[in-house]
């Protein structure tokens, strides 16, 4: 009997070991996981200057343009740069008032596809801002958030 009471104070050792050994590695790994959560969080606590509003330029004066049906649309557009875009401006020396022809004639090449009908639906509108703002986001470079009308009249 004697060597059965001493035999299992050893193997209780060894289960004191292992549990122990398996508790560091858990704790090791956990704090590993949460320097890894709290880096990333870091990253995404600074926002992208490409995502963060910047300042809004407008059209001096409106434009009228020819719809693809013959009627005529007369409109103001401002752009929502980024302050990515901002920056971009300032570096080239355009930080006051930029120059928009390049949204001006975007505005011209996509509204001028639409009828009269089609615009009258809030939808065709909303896409025509959408494409008219991807295509003055790429004449910008990206710097363009969103394209807005200022002034919008059909006839």
């Amino acid at each position: 009997m004697a060597d059965n009471e001493e035999a299992k104070p050893a193997g209780s050792k060894k289960l004191v070991i292992i549990l122990a050994a398996a508790l560091a590695v858990v704790l090791i790994a956990g704090g590993f996981v949460v320097m890894t959560l709290m880096n990333g969080n870091k990253a995404a606590a600074e926002p992208d200057p490409a995502t963060l509003p910047g300042s809004i330029y407008a059209m001096e004066e409106p434009m009228t343009l020819n719809l693809s049906d013959g009627k005529f649309l007369k409109v103001g557009i401002a752009l929502q740069m980024s302050k990515a875009g901002d920056a971009k401006l300032a570096a080239a020396g355009h930080s006051e008032k930029p120059d928009i022809s390049a949204a001006r004639d975007a505005a011209i090449s996509i509204l001028s596809k639409y009828t009269y009908e089609d615009l009258l639906k809030p939808e065709k509108k909303d896409e025509a801002q959408k494409k008219l703002t991807q295509e003055v986001s790429k004449r910008f470079e990206g710097g363009v958030l969103s394209v807005y009308f200022t002034e919008f009249v059909m006839q």
